[in-house]
């Protein structure tokens, strides 16, 4: 004769707030189910026992760079990102043109063109590179014109190599 017997089954939610200072407010919930089967032969008695927990964690909340109005980190610059249409000038003067940053490689360099206007140096621009956050605007010879990096609102701000402090900025 068999008897199939379950003992117990419980599940059981157990909330758990956990927040660091300055960091992120998080719920977690633990459930726990636990089996016991017993089972009978003539005259032996088995017993058998399964437990299985499972905990899952909802995040959101916070980190102190939100809680002060600081938006959250920028991504790195690439060249599909940083591809098209920009303004580059003086930054303070009012020399400003049309620069065109290619987001596909041609051969073995991406492409830059300028328009006229622009600040002195700059006109000759024809290829760029991107190294980590700095992008650098190129001669046909491959001189480095200019190495700027990111500032805020979208806005990049360096100098040319003769030292003219420019801007690019997106149209």
């Amino acid at each position: 004769m068999r008897i199939a017997f379950i003992a117990a089954l419980v599940a059981c939610a157990v909330p758990a707030m956990a927040q660091g200072i300055g960091g992120s407010s998080q719920q977690a919930t633990t459930t726990t189910e636990t089996t016991t089967t017993k089972t009978q032969s003539g005259d032996t008695t088995t017993t058998t026992t399964t437990t299985r927990s499972e905990t899952t964690s909802a995040g959101g909340g916070f980190t102190l760079g939100n809680m002060f109005g600081h938006p959250p980190a920028p991504s790195a610059p690439t060249y599909e990102s940083l591809g098209g249409q920009w303004k580059i000038g003086e930054a303070a003067g009012n020399k400003i043109c049309d620069l065109t940053l290619e987001s596909k490689k041609f051969i073995s360099n991406y492409g830059a063109r300028t328009s006229i206007g622009c600040p002195d140096g700059m006109f000759g621009v024809s290829s760029w590179l991107l190294l980590g956050d700095e992008v650098r605007l190129m001669s046909p010879g491959g001189s480095v014109l200019a190495k700027l990096h990111p500032g805020p609102n979208g806005r990049w701000r360096g100098k040319t190599e003769q030292g003219l402090e420019i801007f690019m900025a997106r149209d």
